[in-house]
């Protein structure tokens, strides 16, 4: 079974929050065990444990099977392009990183970092920060062109695809039809945008399967807000992850905590939120 977050943004309490209850005994006996971890991007900026959440991703690197993909934040850090939303504190943490701290981060030999997106035939997934269209195919008129890369690429909410500062923003039919180009019903997992989002493909049609309904349940102290949808084998699917690590969020207080699981048989997506009893 797979762990999927996204946006942690250098949050440790969010990440061992999340961490805490996908491996408890509680949590375990009823959905089943973790054996692979996927991070879909933004370990780093806004939050003030760095050090912290990058040691804890290397060593869970050395116990589990791990898909990990670049998102913005962690390429506007390393390449040293400065992204809005830190605070004093957090910017402070981030330049006493060492060199072994950024270690997780894989140097590539053309001097990059990571991979902006990793496909999995076997499973059929398709995992990015925030969109899966190649750059190469948008006709840019934008300024920036860093801006039209898949880890700043985002859904859109109109019915139109086009640039603004904050990324290019893609229509599903647009990164269907993309990841189509590698196989059949599929799975697309993807972050950035810290909202939770489920989106259907059969056929022509595109549906929005994400329903405002939710179950509750209590795992290891917390409560917990369930969401799950079957993966029928003859659709495709984009699930957008939520927030990961609460200090991501520009106004604070009020973030929770966001992961999902994945589980074989049946195939099935079952997206939380934690809430953080008082």
């Amino acid at each position: 079974m797979d762990l999927i977050f996204s946006d942690i943004h250098a949050d440790i309490n969010g990440l061992e929050t999340i961490l805490k209850i996908a491996f408890s005994a509680d949590f375990e006996n009823k959905y089943g065990k973790i054996s692979r971890i996927i991070n879909l991007g933004d370990l780093m900026e806004r939050g003030t444990g760095p050090a912290q959440v990058l040691r804890k991703m290397s060593e869970l690197e050395k116990s589990y099977k791990m898909i990990s993909v670049m998102g913005n934040h962690d390429e506007g850090f390393l390449y040293k392009k400065e992204i809005s939303g830190s605070s004093d504190a957090s910017v402070l943490a981030h330049q006493a990183l060492s060199a072994q701290d950024l270690e997780f981060f894989n140097l590539n030999k053309d001097g990059t970092y990571g991979d902006q997106f990793i496909v999995d035939k076997k499973s059929k997934l398709f995992c990015v920060h925030g969109g899966p269209i190649n750059p190469d195919k948008i006709t840019k008129n934008g300024e920036d062109p860093w801006l039209y890369q898949r880890t700043w690429q985002r859904l859109s909410d109109q019915d139109s695809e086009f640039y603004s500062y904050f990324g290019y923003h893609y229509k599903p039919s647009s990164a269907f039809r993309e990841v189509g180009e590698h196989f059949d019903n599929f799975v697309i997992l993807c972050g950035h945008q810290h909202v939770e989002a489920a989106i259907k493909q059969e056929g022509d049609r595109i549906t929005n399967i994400w329903s405002f309904d939710h179950q509750l349940e209590r795992i290891y102290s917390h409560s917990l807000k369930k969401r799950e949808f079957l993966i029928e084998k003859t659709a495709n699917y984009l699930f957008r992850m939520g927030l990961g690590g609460p200090q991501g969020h520009h106004t604070g207080g009020f973030a929770r905590p966001h992961f999902a699981v994945m589980q074989d048989d049946p195939r099935k997506l079952i997206m939380f939120t934690v809430n953080v009893d008082r």
